[in-house]
């Protein structure tokens, strides 16, 4: 049995590698089962997550979200990558794009950074590269994103990219902003 989980972490372990990202300061790369820490940094932050659909986890939940983030990838071949400096690989936060539907018709946008990462551009690269492999490299026509409506921040970030204004909704007593981004 422990031959067939190492022949599967390998095998997991290589596909993964080819979808690494770089931009001028940034590196993506996707998730892997064994970045519980550094996820939990991000899910575990009351910062972060207050802007967040998914609210602060505990470590038990964001290792739940870490397999459900591995499992899109490996399902999808493509999703959420982890964020780090190009020069000294700190890691910074999340960015990707995610199915979010059953039916794989809604595909979303998401990122965020730890927030002694914030005001220097680093969320907006990321989105950008990411968004370039979204569209060049997959192919997408739609993407959507999602913010709180406070959030103005995020919802400044995708109207640089050309994302429009969809609805507003409430969501658990919290007014969120649904943007879509259509190709030609």
């Amino acid at each position: 049995m422990q031959a067939k989980n190492s022949t599967a972490k390998v095998l997991t372990d290589n596909f993964l590698t080819g979808k690494t990202l770089t931009s001028e300061r940034l590196i993506l790369r996707p998730f892997s089962s064994e970045d519980g820490n550094i996820l939990f940094q991000l899910y575990g932050n009351d910062q972060v997550m207050a802007i967040r659909k998914i609210g602060t986890q505990t470590r038990q939940e964001s290792d739940a979200q870490l397999a459900i983030i591995t499992d899109h990838w490996l399902r999808r071949g493509f999703g959420l990558w982890a964020v780090f400096d190009r020069v000294n690989e700190t890691f910074l936060g999340e960015c990707g794009i995610r199915e979010e539907s059953e039916t794989g018709d809604v595909v979303e946008l998401s990122y965020g950074l730890l927030p002694e990462f914030w005001g220097g551009g680093l969320a907006t690269e990321a989105a950008r590269t990411v968004l370039d492999f979204g569209i060049e490299k997959l192919g997408m026509k739609t993407i959507y994103a999602f913010a709180q409506k406070k959030n103005a921040t995020s919802l400044h970030i995708l109207s640089k990219f050309g994302f429009q204004h969809e609805c507003d909704f409430d969501e658990d007593g919290e007014m969120i902003t649904r943007t879509v981004l259509e190709m030609e």
